[in-house]
């Protein structure tokens, strides 16, 4: 055992079991695959789903719509109850959870939810033109079932079937009296910046702090992304408005020492920023759009090179 942990153990400062864990991690008796085993899970959950929706889709005169549209119910009914019936009680922070198949269980489960929802209305039409009624009730329902079993990736896909249903219904109601889907993706900048500033507001709060990443992650880039696609001309006030969202999230991420989302209000700017000059210039020589795109990226890399090293550098 090393001299330090002796020391630290005679003295008090540490416990047995303490002192016993790192000096196994010091001989590497035990090598920690927590993160290969959760892509695993993931892996597997993912196989799982598109494993279900390829036998709904290739056996269905075999099977029965009935039959499909029962096992569906129970699969996705079995996975949740299974949750439910070892899920913690509830707590407002971080939650421990039984085992690590647990999250991906859960997650298996919404998503047989969904593929359930989808069976449904492809065969029987049941909501007709109100379709997307699903992807709001299923997004709904994961959102709830994250806050219950604390679950970040639940949340995640349950905050994405909002979007879905967020731009499907805005399609169809003409949301802004936008052209071409320019109204429907405004909206979808609105949901992202509520969704980023939920998640500001959700870190200093009680309840789930740390659901935070994934609100304003989700937000950053679902806001940043449906303003990206009308911002590639500089005269479009889409451009400038970008612009502005880039440079306050820029400068909300120095103050909050947060590198990922200032990498990405600088690559949305660079990325418009790009694309409008090329098309202001309107130059077809490919040696010049290509030198054009490496030395701007080459610019960019430093850039945020040296952002990270001045983040790790203040953080420190």
């Amino acid at each position: 055992m090393d001299e330090l942990v002796s020391a630290l153990l005679a003295r008090g400062a540490l416990t047995e079991a303490a002192a016993r864990r790192i000096d196994e991690l010091e001989r590497r008796a035990h090598v920690p695959l927590a993160r290969e085993l959760h892509a695993l899970l993931y892996l597997g959950a993912l196989l799982i789903l598109a494993g279900v929706g390829a036998a709904v889709k290739d056996k269905l005169d075999q099977i029965g719509p009935l039959t499909i549209a029962a096992t569906l119910a129970l699969g996705a009914a079995a996975c949740l109850g299974w949750c439910a019936a070892r899920a913690r009680p509830f707590a407002p922070g971080r939650a421990e959870h039984p085992n690590a198949a647990f999250d991906y269980v859960l997650y298996l489960g919404c998503g047989l939810v969904g593929i359930f929802f989808s069976y449904l209305e492809w065969k029987w039409k049941v909501l007709g033109s109100w379709w997307d009624l699903y992807l709001l009730g299923s997004g709904l329902l994961a959102v709830a079932l994250a806050y219950r079993m604390d679950n970040r990736l639940v949340l995640a896909a349950g905050l994405l079937n909002l979007a879905a249903f967020l731009g499907f219904r805005g399609g169809r109601w003409d949301w802004f009296g936008g052209h071409g889907g320019s109204g429907v993706r405004l909206a979808l900048a609105a949901y992202g910046a509520a969704l980023a500033g939920l998640g500001a507001s959700v870190r200093d709060g009680e309840l789930k702090p740390h659901f935070e990443p994934v609100y304003l992650s989700l937000g950053v880039h679902l806001g940043l992304g449906s303003l990206l696609v009308d911002a590639t001309r500089f005269h479009e006030p889409r451009y400038w408005l970008l612009a502005a969202a880039c440079a306050a999230l820029g400068r909300w991420s120095l103050t909050r020492r947060r590198f990922d989302t200032f990498a990405a209000a600088v690559g949305y700017f660079y990325v418009a920023t790009l694309a409008s000059f090329l098309r202001w210039g309107g130059w077809h020589s490919f040696d010049i759009l290509m030198w054009t795109v490496v030395f701007s990226a080459a610019g960019l890399i430093a850039v945020l090179l040296l952002a990270r090293r001045s983040f790790k550098e203040e953080g420190a």
